[in-house]
């Protein structure tokens, strides 16, 4: 029995001195067998590309986004509201929307900004939504002054006096809004920031 073990080998399945060498490994596939001797594959090195470090993730300025929001909200709910008020024996008021071409750049100047105001919820920050913040605010408190101008020099008709609805005074304090918001924005005043 026990020259029939070494004649055929160990009964574990092993090879003895005397057979051939053995057969490599075989490694799972797509991986190529390395014999003894022959040198194991190297993975490919790859290039030391410099890596930027990755920046935080931007948080958002609450003070600046609830200030622009308020002032958004302002200037395109008074739109809605009256601009003219006409007193005398009766109240007749005129709502800013009736005043087609002021109506309609007022509710623009509110949806753009809006998107400047979602941009500060988001955590973007920089000249462009500053520069927006501001000519937005700009513009409607110009618009506002135009129109409370108007109502006041208008005089008197058939006992009626006209004063300013309080319409025009919601889009002036909304451009107000809109307008410290950009200055509570802590985002650079230069058109590119550095990085």
């Amino acid at each position: 029995m026990s020259d029939e073990v070494e004649a055929h080998g160990h009964p574990e399945g092993g090879h003895t001195g005397h057979d051939s060498p053995p057969l490599p490994h075989t490694p799972p596939m797509g991986i190529s067998a390395v014999r003894p001797g022959d040198t194991p594959p190297m993975a490919p090195q790859q290039s030391a590309v410099p890596r930027r470090p990755e920046r935080p993730e931007p948080e958002p300025n609450w003070l600046a986004s609830l200030v622009a929001s308020t002032g958004v909200v302002l200037a395109i709910f008074g739109t809605f509201l009256p601009w003219v008020v006409a007193e005398g024996s009766d109240s007749v008021s005129e709502i800013g929307w009736d005043q087609a071409g002021d109506a309609v750049l007022v509710l623009v100047l509110g949806l753009v900004g809006a998107a400047a105001t979602g941009a500060l919820w988001v955590g973007v920050r920089g000249f462009a939504v500053k520069l927006v913040l501001l000519a937005a605010g700009v513009v409607l408190l110009v618009l506002t002054g135009l129109e409370i101008g108007d109502v006041r020099a208008l005089p008197p008709i058939q006992g009626f006096e006209f004063r300013v609805g309080s319409g025009l005074l919601v889009i002036a304090v909304g451009g107000v809004f809109l307008f410290v918001a950009a200055l509570l924005d802590r985002g650079p005043w230069v058109l590119r920031s550095r990085p």
